[in-house]
């Protein structure tokens, strides 16, 4: 899915996090009651709806590498740093084959975003981890 969503040209990136920013757009004008410019919107709303796809879409993979490790027998403190490094490295290369997509651009701030988000949900499945241990809820 990243590699697919890496892999659209600019105009179609764009047209995707534009379908979220056009919902947004009349919900922040109706709080705020005045009207956005465009460039209030592209600062204020859209980047920040892109990072923020970039973190979660990372989040999301750290989940699912997350459950991949821990089947395999991999020493408990290991499976996060691998699953760390598994996302950095892809965040690399992603960012990297972007750099030749049409409109598209490489930038290791976003490989930090990124990883940001692999940290976040590394720390969310250790913390649901910690609570089955504990047996705060009856997970099973």
């Amino acid at each position: 899915i990243i590699f697919l969503f890496s892999g659209s040209n600019g105009d179609k990136s764009s047209n995707t996090s534009g379908i979220i920013v056009n919902k947004i757009v009349p919900i922040v004008e109706r709080i705020i009651n005045k009207k956005l410019t465009e460039e209030q919107v592209s600062n204020y709303i859209s980047y920040p709806i892109r990072k923020c796809a970039h973190a979660f879409i990372y989040f999301v993979l750290a989940i699912l590498l997350c459950l991949c490790v821990k089947v395999s027998g991999i020493n408990k403190n290991r499976i996060y740093l691998l699953v760390l490094l598994i996302a950095f490295c892809y965040s690399l290369t992603d960012e990297f084959h972007q750099l030749f997509v049409n409109g598209r651009t490489g930038q290791f701030s976003d490989c930090l975003i990124d990883t940001s988000g692999a940290i976040l949900g590394i720390l969310l499945f250790k913390i649901i981890l910690i609570i089955k241990k504990t047996n705060y809820l009856k997970i099973r």
